[in-house]
């Protein structure tokens, strides 16, 4: 009897497989998103130097433009994440874990039952002792 519930049956579920696919889709969406914009970056740093070094507005050229971008990027993915997440997967997820546990708890409260029910069955008294009279002065 173990305290975390057993997670194996859920992977049959159809919940759980959309689950897995709802996170698949975002997340492959998310890291290619982030990848393209990262190395395009690093493309343009690398091949189009006179475009990045173009000023902009004083000192602030292309490339410090775009490099702030990657940070505001990369916060707005994040958030893009924990909507869809918070939307589309926690209660998913939380209704699984919830239905798992309950799962769990029934198996645990019968195995207490089942292991309750062979002790009272294995449970033999102890054998009787012949009572023997105790005669006053000498032996019978």
């Amino acid at each position: 009897m173990g305290s975390t519930p057993s997670y194996a049956g859920l992977a049959q579920d159809r919940r759980f497989r959309l689950l897995k696919t709802r996170f698949r889709r975002l997340a492959l969406g998310i890291v290619v998103s982030f990848l393209s914009w990262y190395f395009l970056y690093i493309l343009l740093s690398v091949f189009a130097r006179d475009l990045m070094s173009r000023p902009l507005a004083g000192t602030v050229n292309v490339a410090l433009l775009l490099g702030v971008l990657q940070f505001v990027s990369t916060f707005a993915l994040a958030w893009r994440y924990t909507r869809y997440a918070r939307r589309m997967l926690d209660p998913l997820s939380r209704q699984l874990r919830e239905e798992a546990e309950r799962q769990q708890a029934e198996t645990e409260r019968i195995e207490q039952i089942m292991a309750q029910r062979r002790r009272i069955e294995a449970w033999t008294p102890a054998p009787r002792r012949a009572r023997h009279r105790r005669t006053s002065g000498g032996v019978r």
